[in-house]
């Protein structure tokens, strides 16, 4: 039998697809030093030329910016490179690109991408240098070669200057750009007017108003507010950029990096203290606990500031609204059905405002002028209690830091001096002692603290407490918002039957203040003569101590602003 009984089963070969003579270019720069030293140009005319002696007709070409190479899909401009060409009808020929380095540095990854284009895309990949084009199977794997290679160059490179950049990080020097707020000289910066040998960083004008902000921020101040007061000064900053400069540890002056373990001190002036910083960042944890678990709908208004403070007995937080035609306002529990409540006292209101009566609930924490020069005797006897025991506890503090410090000098000579004295036990010793140390040094810290004269600050602590009530009735809705969560730092709780208010954590300032007025009541009821002697007779607690401190220099710091009449 023929073979030729069999020709019928023989597939036919596929006409070959015409080539299309059409290509797209991609061009890029690793850094911003070498947008400016016509490299992308340089790129640009050797991928025309390229096109011209070849016969290929260029449509467009991509990139033309400066992106690192050391990943792919995060580069803005290669990616649209690749959006493109998968949604283009008519796909081109090849991307040409003068080295194949600048497709990428990825490797194994670079490589995935390239058989992506060329086996499902049909896009090649040419290198106008040396005219390699994946269309051949044998150029093809030059290009992986060379893809490889790129990606070992980088791997070397970074072997050879991450120690080089540790070495900078800990020297306090900064990598990258500086936060807004701040210049930068040095010789690795964009603008030729700012180069020089050595680094420095100095605050510009930007970073006067912003050190505003943070003042600001420790008072207590909302973001929104913040970003009203700085538009004033001509200073327009996103929320989200707000939101980073709290965080950032850089506005303290310190340098915090992944190359390296530990934080170390720059070589700038921060715009705010480091004490500041991690009350700003204190303030921030607290306030991302509340709102995990809290969510408040409605938007902070004049006439309703005890929004978002204020619960209803079920636990649920008030809203608020306004019904505009009455111009009258409301607060209500969205889980409680008779849980509704005016805000204001007005002539055609059946009860009292929720505002009046928290007036005059403050009023019950407001100092009567009977009892200020009893309230200023308990409070010189607290202070002097307290450093009373904290130059005690100072004493024995620095004593022991000596005792730690002459440990160490003894370990680092016997070390020395020994050559049997080996490196495991020495780090063992170093490392438990400077932990030692540095926990002694923290509480040399707080107690300093402690220490400090606040009796001078008596004076202002009586003004405020003596007029807390009216402070707040005449405050504008920031100053009003800041008062009742200083006086009330969990919010207050409100029975809807009889609209009695709930108190829960009270201020310890204003939490003494309040028992002057039920020591009196108690007297009167007794009738007998008052006596204040015994509210501090014994000294508190440490802890105790430690809290109404605290507390103490919340109040201090809390501005009054008034409202513009």
């Amino acid at each position: 039998m023929s073979v030729e009984n069999f020709k019928k089963f023989q597939k036919e070969k596929l006409a070959q697809k015409a080539e299309v003579k059409e290509i797209w270019g991609y061009t890029r720069v690793s850094s911003k030093l070498q947008l400016v030293n016509n490299s992308l140009e340089e790129q640009r005319s050797e991928i025309v030329q390229f096109a011209s002696k070849n016969g290929y007709s260029l449509k467009n070409i991509l990139g033309g910016t400066y992106e690192s190479a050391s990943g792919d899909f995060t580069r803005k401009e290669f990616t649209k490179l690749f959006e493109e060409v998968k949604s283009a009808k008519q796909k081109p020929f090849a991307i040409a690109i003068k080295f194949i380095s600048r497709f990428s540095r990825t490797g194994g990854n670079a490589i995935t991408i390239v058989q992506e284009l060329v086996d499902k895309l049909g896009v090649h990949l040419i290198e106008t240098s040396s005219g390699l084009c994946t269309n051949d199977e044998y150029s093809k794997l030059d290009i992986y070669s060379k893809l490889l290679d790129a990606r070992r160059e980088n791997m070397d490179r970074l072997e050879k200057t991450i120690p080089g950049m540790k070495a900078l990080l800990r020297s306090g020097n900064w990598l990258g750009k500086a936060p807004r707020g701040y210049t930068m000289r040095g010789r690795k910066v964009g603008d030729y007017a700012l180069m020089q040998d050595t680094q420095s960083i100095t605050i510009n004008q930007e970073g006067e108003v912003l050190r505003k902000a943070w003042k600001w921020k420790l008072e207590g101040q909302r973001d929104y507010v913040i970003r009203e007061k700085l538009e004033k000064l001509n200073l327009v900053i996103s929320k989200q950029g707000m939101s980073s400069m709290w965080r950032n540890p850089f506005y303290c002056g310190i340098l915090v990096n992944s190359l390296i373990e530990e934080p170390v001190k720059g070589n700038w002036a921060g715009l705010v203290s480091e004490e500041d910083f991690l009350k700003v960042d204190n303030m921030l944890s607290e306030n991302n606990v509340i709102a995990v678990k809290e969510y408040c709908k409605t938007k902070v208004n004049e006439f309703r500031p005890l929004t978002g403070f204020l619960r209803c007995e079920c636990g649920c937080l008030l809203t608020s609204y306004e019904v505009r035609k009455k111009k009258a306002h409301y607060y209500k529990c969205q889980k409680c059905k008779n849980a509704s409540f005016n805000a204001l006292t007005t002539q055609k209101s059946k009860t009292e405002g929720l505002n009046d009566s928290f007036e005059r609930l403050l009023s019950k924490y407001t100092l009567n002028s009977r009892f200020v020069q009893p309230f200023k005797m308990q409070l010189n006897k607290f202070f002097e209690d307290v450093n009373t025991e904290a130059k005690e506890e100072m004493k024995s503090l620095l004593e022991k830091k000596k005792d730690v410090e002459t440990k160490i000098e003894n370990l680092d000579k016997r070390y020395f001096e020994n050559s049997n004295f080996g490196d495991e036990k020495y780090n063992r010793y170093a490392l438990q002692f400077e932990t030692e140390l540095k926990m002694i040094e923290t509480h040399i810290h707080l107690n300093a603290k402690k220490i400090s004269n606040h009796s001078r600050h008596i004076d202002k602590v009586v003004e405020k407490v003596s007029n807390i009530s009216k402070y707040w009735k005449e405050g504008n809705i920031d100053s009003k918002i800041r008062m009742q969560n200083l006086v009330f730092p969990e919010g207050l709780s409100i029975r809807a039957e009889n609209r009695q208010y709930l108190t829960g954590k009270v201020n310890l300032v204003f939490a003494l203040v309040s028992t002057f007025a039920r020591v009196e009541a108690g007297a009167k009821k007794q009738k007998t003569h008052q006596n204040f002697d015994g509210l501090f007779s014994v000294a508190p607690p440490e802890q105790m101590s430690n809290f109404f401190l605290e507390d103490l220099e919340k109040l201090l710091s809390i501005p009054i602003t008034r409202n513009a009449s």
